[in-house]
C-alpha cells in the first residue's frame, strides 16, 4: 500500500483537479494556507508532485499539513485511516459489522472519558434519567431517523447520553452500536472536500468509497448505528464553513432516512439549534424538535425530577450520613433551581461550607452562576459588558436591548476585534442571553437581545441598584418608581429583602415594610419565611414590627401560614400575637393544633377554651375551625367524636368560598387518612376545589392516594412522574403534608409491584419530612407502619427498629398505636 501516493491523491481531490502543472503548485500552496493557516512553499510542493527531482521523502511537518488540508488530524490519523479502509473494502456483511463494532470502541471509549472528565461532580455520583433514556430507547425503535436534544449548558445533555451507552442492554448486546462524535470534530468536516456521509463514516475508518453501494449494504447489518454528533455548540465556525456544516447535518438525516439502519442524534443548545433549523430540509424524519416541545428553559428535555435531584443528594452530601437533606425540606423556589443540573452542581459544591445557611435562598445560587458562568470565567469584563448594558436598558426603558444598539456598544458583531463577539457567543450559547426577531413598519427586521432568564435578570438588576443607591430609603423609592407597573417588580423587591437579610441591615428592612406592605403582602411572605428561617436572632428582631401590620399578621397566622414549621417558623410567630391582638384568640388554637401535631400533649390548653374560642374562628378563619374541630374529635370519645365529626361536616357544607373550604381542608388532612375517628371527613376532600394551581394539586394527591388504597392499581411511571410534577405547584408554604400523602401513596404503589427499594425510598421520604415539619403524630403513625411491613418482608432487625422508635414517641406523649391507625390514651 503506497501511502504517500493515497495522500496526493486525497490532496487532488481536496483540490478539485489533478496538479498537472508547476503553477498548480502555487495555488495549491495558496489553497492550504488559507485552509489550515499552515504554510507548505511550492517548492517543496514540486518536489512531492514530481516536478523537481528529490532523493528524499517528504517530512513529516509537510506530511501532516497535508493530511490536516485533507480532513484528517494528522499524517497518522490518515495512515490509520486509509489501512481501516482497505481491510472494509474486502470485508463481507459479518465482517463489516465486527469491524464496525471494533473501530467505534475506542471511539466511545475517548467520548464517554471526555463526558466523564468535563462532569461537574463525579460522573460515578451522576444520575441516570430513566425518562430522558426511554426517549432515546423510543426513538431507536421508532421510524423516526434524527432526534434533536437541545438544552441550556450544564442541563446534563452529554451525562445522561453517556448513561444511555453504559446501561442500554442493547448497546451491551450489540443490537445498537452508537457512535459518540464530539461535535468539534465537525470543522476537519468544514474544511474538506468530503461529502458529510464519507465524512462521517471516516471517523470510524470506513471508507465509504470502497463499498459503492453502501446504502444496501447498511439494510444487510444485524443491528442499528446510532451516530451522536455531541455538543454542536462547541463548533466556532462563522460564515460559509458553518453553513456547509448545517445544511451537512441535514443532508445526513435525509441520507438516513432514505437507507436503513442509520440513525442521527445531535445535542446542541438552543441558540444553535436555532441556526441549525433555519436549514431544515425534512422536518418529518426528526423527533422531539415541534416548539411545544421546549420549556421556559429553551430546552425540550424536562429539568431534573425530585426523585432524581435526591439520588444525587444521596450519592453526594448525604453520602455516609445518618440524617439526610431531603430535596422536600428545600424550599420550593430553590427546588425549582437546583432542578437545573448546573445549578445543583454549585448547590452541592457549596454545600457543608460555612455559607450553607444562604444557600436555601435561591438568590445566592443564582449569584454563584453569574460568578462562575460571567465573572470567573473566560473574557469575564466583555461578559459583564454586555450583560450591565441590557440590565441598564431594562432601568430605562423596562425592555430588551436592541442588537443594533448593543453593537454601537461593543463589537459584538466583529470576530476579529477584541474578545466581546466570543463573549457575547459564550453568553448566548450557554442560554445567559437570548435573541428574539422582531418586524416593526418603521424599522422592518430587527434582533432584541435580553437575559434569558427572570432570575439572573432580576439579580443584576437588584445589584446594579443597589450599588447606586445603597440599601438606603432611596434604593426603596428608586425600585418603586422604575419598576412598579414591571413584571419583576414582585421578584425584585424579593431580592432586595434577601439581600438586605443577608446583610443584616435591620432598620432598612423595617423601612421596607413600611413601603411594601401590605400592598405587596403575598410577594413578600415566601421570602419573609425562607429568611427567617436562616437566621433566627434578625426574624426575633424584625417580627414585631411585622406583626405590627395587621394585613401581615394575618397573612402570616391565618391565610398563608407556615404549616410547614409547626415546630419553628409558625410556632414562633404565633408565639409573638399580643393579647391587644384581634387574632390572639385564634394563634392559641393555632399554638394547641401545633402541640398536637408536635407530639407536646401537655402543653396543651384546657378544651373549654377551644369550645369558647369556636364562635370567633367561624367568624373569622376557617383555617382555624378546621384546627379546632381537630383538637376536639381528637381529645373526645364515644358519642361526643361522632356529634364533633358531625359537626365539622355541617360547617364544612355552610362555607361558601372556595378558599375557605381549602383552608378548612388543609387543617383537617394531617389527620384524616391516619386515625380512624376521622375518617367521614374524606368526604370533604372530594370536591373539587379548582381556583388556583395549588388547589388543582393537591385535590390530584388526594384523589390518586384514595383511588389507589381503594382499587390497589399500581401506578404507571408517568402517574409517579405527575404525581411529583403536583408537588411543584403546591404553595410553599404549606406543601409539606401534600408531599406526604404522595409519597406514601407513591410508596405503596411500588409495595404492590414489590419494588422494595424504591417503596422504602418513597415511605422514608415520608416519615423524614414529617420531622422536618414537625409532624411527630404522623411521623410516629408512618413509623409504626413501616416497622411492621418491613417485618412482614422479613426485614425484621430494621423493622423492630422502626417500631421501637415508634413506641418511644407514644410514651413520651401519651398517644397509642394501634395497627395502621392510631386513638389516644391517657
Amino acid at each position: 500500500m503506497d501511502l504517500h501516493k493515497q495522500l496526493i491523491e486525497a490532496v487532488e481531490k481536496r483540490f478539485g483537479k489533478k496538479i498537472s502543472y508547476q503553477r498548480d503548485c502555487k495555488t495549491l500552496s495558496e489553497k492550504v494556507f488559507e485552509h489550515t493557516h499552515e504554510y507548505i512553499s511550492p517548492a517543496t510542493l514540486r518536489r512531492l508532485f514530481g516536478f523537481l527531482k528529490t532523493n528524499s521523502k517528504p517530512t513529516r511537518v509537510t506530511l501532516d499539513i497535508l493530511a490536516r488540508y485533507c480532513g484528517y488530524s494528522h499524517w497518522q490519523d490518515f495512515v490509520e485511516n486509509q489501512i481501516k479502509a482497505s481491510v472494509t473494502s474486502k470485508t463481507n456483511i459479518p465482517e463489516l459489522w465486527s469491524l464496525i463494532t471494533t473501530n467505534t470502541m475506542e471511539v466511545n471509549h475517548h467520548s464517554i472519558r471526555s463526558i466523564q472528565i468535563k462532569s461537574g461532580i463525579p460522573f460515578e455520583k451522576t444520575v441516570r434519567r430513566t425518562y430522558l433514556e426511554s426517549l432515546l430507547n423510543h426513538f431507536v425503535s421508532s421510524n423516526y431517523t434524527a432526534l434533536a436534544i437541545v438544552a441550556p449548558g450544564g442541563y446534563g445533555k452529554s451525562t445522561f447520553i453517556a448513561h444511555w451507552y453504559l446501561n442500554y442492554p442493547k448497546v451491551k448486546k450489540q443490537q445498537i452500536i452508537p457512535i459518540i462524535i464530539s461535535a468539534s470534530k465537525l470543522e476537519n468536516y468544514a474544511f474538506s472536500e468530503l461529502n458529510i456521509d464519507e465524512w462521517l463514516w471516516s471517523q470510524i475508518g470506513i471508507n465509504a468509497f470502497s463499498i459503492p453501494n453502501l446504502k444496501d449494504e447498511l439494510k444487510k447489518l444485524p443491528g442499528t448505528i446510532v451516530f451522536i454528533i455531541d455538543a454542536l455548540d462547541e463548533v466556532t465556525l462563522t460564515g460559509i464553513k458553518l453553513e456547509r456544516t448545517l445544511k451537512g447535518i441535514h443532508e445526513l438525516a435525509k441520507e438516513f432516512s432514505e437507507s436503513a439502519n442509520t440513525k442521527l442524534i445531535i445535542t446542541s443548545r438552543y441558540a444553535t439549534w436555532k441556526s441549525l433549523q433555519g436549514y431544515l430540509i425534512n422536518p418529518e424524519v426528526w423527533l422531539n424538535i415541534d416548539q411545544s416541545n421546549f420549556n421556559s428553559d429553551n430546552a425540550n428535555i424536562p429539568p431534573l425530577s425530585y426523585d432524581e435531584m435526591q439520588a444525587v443528594l444521596d450519592n453526594t452530601v448525604n453520602e455516609g450520613k445518618k440524617e439526610r437533606l431531603l430535596i422536600f425540606e428545600l424550599p420550593a423556589l430553590l427546588r425549582q433551581t437546583i432542578s437545573y443540573p448546573f445549578y445543583l452542581q454549585l448547590f452541592i459544591s457549596s454545600y457543608g461550607k460555612a455559607n450553607y445557611q444562604t444557600l436555601s435562598d435561591p438568590l445566592n445560587i443564582i449569584n454563584e452562576f453569574i460568578k462562575q458562568k460571567v465573572f470567573d470565567s473566560i473574557y469575564p469584563e466583555e461578559k459583564a459588558d454586555i450583560l450591565n448594558a441590557i440590565a441598564k436598558e431594562w432601568l430605562e426603558n423596562s425592555g430588551a436591548i436592541n442588537k443594533q444598539q448593543l453593537k454601537k456598544l461593543y463589537p459584538i458583531n466583529l470576530k476579529t476585534a477584541g474578545n466581546y463577539f466570543d463573549a457575547y457567543h459564550d453568553l448566548l450559547s450557554f442560554g445567559i442571553i437570548s435573541e428574539e426577531k422582531v418586524y416593526t413598519d418603521s424599522l422592518g427586521y430587527s434582533t432584541l437581545v435580553s437575559i434569558s432568564n427572570n432570575n439572573i435578570l432580576t439579580s443584576l438588576v437588584a445589584q446594579k441598584l443597589i450599588k447606586e443607591y445603597g440599601l438606603s430609603e432611596k434604593l426603596i423609592t428608586a425600585t418603586k418608581n422604575l419598576f412598579s407597573q414591571n413584571e419583576i417588580y414582585p421578584k425584585l423587591i424579593g431580592y432586595i429583602f434577601s439581600i438586605g437579610f443577608n446583610e443584616r441591615k435591620a432598620a432598612f428592612l423595617v423601612d421596607l415594610f413600611q413601603l411594601f406592605l401590605p400592598n405587596y403582602i403575598p410577594e413578600l411572605i415566601n421570602t419573609l419565611t425562607l429568611c427567617f428561617k436562616r437566621d433566627e436572632s434578625l426574624f426575633k428582631e424584625l417580627l414585631p414590627h411585622l406583626l405590627r401590620n395587621r394585613e401581615a399578621e394575618r397573612e402570616l397566622l391565618l391565610i398563608n401560614p407556615d404549616l410547614n414549621g409547626t415546630s419553628s417558623t409558625y410556632r414562633k410567630i404565633l408565639e409573638q400575637v399580643q393579647p391587644s391582638s384581634p387574632y390572639y384568640n385564634d394563634s392559641k388554637v393555632a399554638m394547641d393544633y401545633c402541640n398536637l401535631m408536635g407530639l407536646e400533649i401537655s402543653h396543651i390548653n384546657n378544651s373549654n377554651e377551644w369550645h369558647n374560642n369556636f364562635i370567633m374562628a367561624e367568624q373569622n378563619s376557617a383555617r382555624i375551625a378546621g384546627m379546632w374541630f381537630c383538637l376536639n374529635i381528637f381529645f373526645s370519645t364515644g358519642s361526643k367524636t361522632e356529634l364533633m365529626v358531625k359537626k365539622a361536616l355541617e360547617f364544612y357544607k355552610s362555607i361558601n368560598s372556595a378558599s375557605a373550604k381549602l383552608e378548612f381542608r388543609e387543617s383537617v388532612l394531617p389527620l384524616v387518612f391516619i386515625d380512624k375517628r376521622f375518617f367521614p371527613l374524606q368526604d370533604i376532600l372530594i370536591e373539587p376545589l379548582n381556583l388556583s394551581a395549588h388547589q388543582k394539586a393537591l385535590d390530584s394527591i388526594i384523589y390518586e392516594f384514595t383511588d389507589l388504597t381503594k382499587n390497589r392499581n399500581p401506578f404507571t411511571p408517568e402517574k409517579h412522574h405527575q404525581l411529583m410534577q403536583n408537588y411543584s405547584q403546591l404553595n410553599p408554604s404549606r406543601n409539606h403534608f401534600a408531599i406526604v400523602l404522595g409519597e406514601l401513596a407513591r410508596s405503596i404503589s411500588y409495595f404492590y409491584e414489590s419494588n422494595l427499594n424504591d417503596a422504602h425510598t418513597c415511605i422514608r421520604n415520608s416519615i423524614e419530612l414529617c420531622g422536618i415539619s414537625g409532624y411527630r403524630l404522623q411521623e410516629m403513625v408512618l413509623m409504626k407502619i413501616l416497622g411492621q411491613t418491613l417485618i412482614r418482608l422479613g426485614e425484621t432487625n430494621h423493622g423492630k427498629s422502626f417500631i421501637s422508635y415508634a413506641e418511644t414517641l407514644s410514651e413520651k406523649s401519651g398517644v397509642k398505636v394501634y395497627s395502621e391507625y392510631f386513638v389516644y390514651g391517657s
